[in-house]
Formats: C-alpha cells, sequence, structure tokens
C-alpha cells in the first residue's frame, strides 16, 4: 500500500511541476510580446494555471500528511518556493511593472527581434499622465525594430489565404514544451495567441533516424489533418491530428529518416501525455482549441526548437525562404483539389453507370482493402449490387482533399447513394496511393457527416 502510495505522489508532484514550468514560460513569452485573458473570464492567462497548481498542491500535500513526509521534506522540493513565489508576484505585480522587467530582462524568449514588444492591455494607462502620453523612459525602451540584416515576418506572412494561414505560424518550444501560436498583429509585429502546454519525445535531441523516440528540430508545415473516426484505432492521438511534412528536403539531404510525424492529441483526456514517440502532443481540449484556430491548417509553417532561451533560437531558420516554401505547398494543394476533385467525379460516374471494368479501373487491386476484405471479394460484391439495381445513382458534393504527401492522399465528400430502392447519405473517406505514376484508391471508408464540417 506505501509502495502504491509513493508512486502516486510522486507522479503528482511532477506534474504539478510540469504544469508550474509551463506556465512560468507562457507567462514571461505573453508579457514580452503582447498580454492575453482568458476568453471567458478576461483575467489574465496563468492565474486559472495558478489556482489549479494550488489545488494540486493542496491534495498531494493532503496525502503527504497522511504518508507521514515532514514538512522539512517539502520545503526541500527545489520548485516549491517557486510556486510560492510565482503565484505571489503575479497577483502582487501590476502589468506596467511585469512590462518593464521584462524589456530590462530582455533575454526572455526573443520572438520581439524579429518585430516590436507589444506592450500589455493597461500599460498605457498606467504610465500616463495628464496627457495621456507614456511615460519617456519606458516608452524609448519598448520598440524592439527587426535587425537590419533581417526580414521582418510581417513582410514574409501576407493575410487573405484560407484558415488563417498566411497570418498564423506554430512555435514548438521542446524545452519549455509548450507550443505556441503567434498571430500577425496587423502591422504591430507578432503576438503569442495562445500557449499550449505540449510533450514531446521521449528521448531529447533532434530526430535522426526512425524508431529514436525523438521530435525533429526545423521549420516544416501541415500538410494534412486528421479526425476523429481515423484515429479510433488509438486513443494515443485523441480527437484530431495534424500531419507535419517531415522529413523535408533538408531532413533528406542529412539523411535523417523516420516519417508521420504529427500534433495530436493526448490518451490522457485532459492533460497532454508525459513524452511521445517524436511527435507534438497536446492535451484534447487543447488540439481542438487549435483546430477551430487553424481550420484544414494546410501550409501552416511549425517551428521547431530545442528551446526559446536567449537571442539565436530562431537563427538557423531561412525566414527569407519560408514565404515561397508555404506558397509552394498551397499551390500543390490547390493543384490536388483540382485533381481529385476530377477524379471522384470519374468514379463516381463509373459506379452509377454499373459498368464493373470502368469502376475497377480506379482501385489498387493488389493493395486494396475494405475492412477484411481483399480487392475480389470487394468487387463480387459491387457486382451483385449492379445486378441487384435497376437504377444506381451516385453524387457527390463538398469534395475536400484533406491530406497530401508525394506518394498518398486522402479525399473526403458528402456522398448520396440512391438506387430504386433505396437511399443512403453519408460521408466518404478515399485513401489513395500512387501506383506506377496514377492514383489509385488502396481503401475506402464512411464516417458520421457531422465530422466532415469540423
Amino acid at each position: 500500500m506505501w509502495t502504491s502510495l509513493n508512486k502516486f505522489l510522486s507522479y503528482k508532484l511532477k506534474e504539478i511541476e510540469f504544469r508550474l514550468h509551463t506556465w512560468k514560460r507562457s507567462r514571461e513569452i505573453s508579457q514580452a510580446y503582447g498580454s492575453r485573458s482568458d476568453k471567458k473570464t478576461g483575467r489574465p492567462v496563468g492565474l486559472s494555471l495558478i489556482k489549479g497548481a494550488k489545488f494540486g498542491a493542496a491534495v498531494v500535500f493532503a496525502l503527504i500528511i497522511a504518508t507521514g513526509v515532514t514538512w522539512g521534506t517539502i520545503k526541500a522540493i527545489p520548485w516549491f518556493s517557486e510556486l510560492s513565489a510565482s503565484a505571489k508576484s503575479t497577483t502582487d505585480t501590476t502589468a506596467a511593472e511585469q512590462y518593464a522587467n521584462q524589456i530590462e530582462a530582455i533575454d526572455a524568449p526573443d520572438i520581439g527581434e524579429l518585430e516590436a514588444v507589444v506592450p500589455p492591455e493597461g500599460y498605457l494607462a498606467q504610465q500616463s499622465g495628464s496627457s495621456g502620453e507614456p511615460q519617456t523612459e519606458v516608452n524609448e525602451a519598448a520598440p524592439l525594430p527587426p535587425p537590419a540584416n533581417q526580414t521582418p515576418l510581417v513582410d514574409i506572412f501576407k493575410a487573405g489565404a484560407p484558415h488563417g494561414i498566411a497570418n498564423r505560424f506554430l512555435l514548438a518550444d521542446k524545452a519549455a514544451k509548450v507550443l505556441y501560436v503567434f498571430k500577425s498583429a496587423q502591422g504591430r509585429g507578432w503576438e503569442v495567441e495562445r500557449a499550449f502546454p505540449m510533450a514531446t519525445g521521449e528521448r531529447h535531441g533532434p530526430k535522426r533516424v526512425e524508431g529514436d523516440k525523438k521530435t525533429p528540430e526545423g521549420t516544416y508545415f501541415i500538410i494534412g489533418r486528421k479526425g476523429r473516426t481515423e484515429l479510433s484505432v488509438s486513443p494515443l492521438y485523441g480527437p484530431v491530428a495534424f500531419v507535419l511534412n517531415y522529413p523535408n528536403e533538408e531532413d533528406r539531404r542529412e539523411r535523417r529518416t523516420g516519417h508521420g510525424i504529427w500534433i495530436h492529441g493526448s490518451e490522457r483526456g485532459n492533460l497532454p501525455p508525459m513524452h511521445t514517440a517524436g511527435c507534438l502532443a497536446l492535451s484534447n481540449p487543447d488540439i481542438l482549441e487549435l483546430a477551430g484556430i487553424l481550420g484544414s491548417g494546410v501550409a501552416t509553417p511549425v517551428i521547431i526548437v530545442s528551446g526559446t532561451e536567449g537571442r539565436a533560437h530562431l537563427t538557423d531558420v531561412n525566414f527569407a525562404n519560408l514565404r515561397s516554401e508555404r506558397e509552394s505547398i498551397e499551390k500543390t494543394f490547390s493543384n490536388g483539389q483540382a485533381l481529385f476533385e476530377t477524379i471522384v467525379t470519374n468514379w463516381k460516374n463509373a459506379w452509377s453507370s454499373k459498368d464493373i471494368s470502368a469502376y475497377s479501373q480506379f482501385y489498387s487491386v493488389n493493395t486494396f482493402r475494405s475492412g477484411a476484405q481483399r480487392w475480389d471479394a470487394f468487387r463480387d460484391h459491387k457486382q451483385r449490387t449492379f445486378e441487384m439495381y435497376s437504377t444506381i445513382n451516385v453524387d457527390v458534393n463538398n469534395i475536400v482533399l484533406a491530406e497530401l504527401t508525394e506518394n498518398s492522399a486522402t479525399v473526403k465528400f458528402m456522398q448520396t447513394y440512391s438506387t430504386n430502392l433505396n437511399r443512403l447519405e453519408n460521408a466518404k473517406r478515399l485513401f489513395f496511393t500512387k501506383v506506377q505514376g496514377e492514383w489509385k484508391i488502396t481503401r475506402e471508408s464512411t464516417f458520421p457527416k457531422e465530422e466532415l464540417f469540423l
């Protein structure tokens, strides 16, 4: 019994330490690049985490007392004093003081090196005199213009692309275990829109080979989004996942191997996992919120770094090429969307014609699977239905290219299947693989139509 309790207490203490560290890093970023408030309560982000940490600490301390651990032992925990000091400083320090402190200690995470730091809400009011102008001393320190040799990010990302693609990027800080959503502040630089606690690979360092359980480092782009039914094979991935284009060209040049690097949810529900096999993972509520922000997410840049301490954390990112890479991915998806709209339309016409030979041309007969059925059994079933009905009519709409790589693609759409005897409507998913230069269907499935519009 005591052994189990000790394991449980150790786990809870680690969890509180993780949340405290995440909150502290998020607060530093928000102070430097724009104050954020909780959408529901209007209070600064961080207060709810403090309360959560206090509540968790109270539960753990009650259990500690029950097991006979002394107060001296508790005080010896390195981060215990940080918890008390951080909570006190957050409630006692004004927004203006926090901002001034951040400017003085500008060794904090330095995305602002590329654009001007945005002062927190309330800062100007606290610092203004009768004229309404901020005090000169702090006002002179606030602007941080981009370096002369660095193209400002605001010039790289242009507004107007679907789903906010062009005015957002993600920064994944592996050291702080936080995923930041940066949003263009309409000419005022970039600000942190959201910050999510995040889990990364079980082992430290950049990914080198398949199976090393490390998270890659570099600049990647989202090339697909997977829904709940696609991820239902395992609780590890939560309700939504975004697919990254790992390995990219640089990875292939460096002979890095592996695949399947995603941003996904968690089997722990409201908490991110403790670690992953190489992906970036959020809690399920957080991954759903991120999905609401990004939409399809296609072509959103994801910059993965080992830490945001100091001023050199983005020096390896080639911002001059970032815009062209994003536009190239957008163009590839746009062309792919048009191509697969044509393929799916021709496929449904062949189905409606009840011509089994024409219908079969769209499938990879050697690799196709439908549940437990291989191609021959699937084809025989289709032939029987063609003979059963005097008329078959298949309509499709809302065709979406959900994922695209060099040799694979996933297409989703609404399908209405009508015969002289029945009528069915559902969402359909076709999985394509490139076989000898042509796209062929390797799997197909139906899923709840509501998921298509999430």
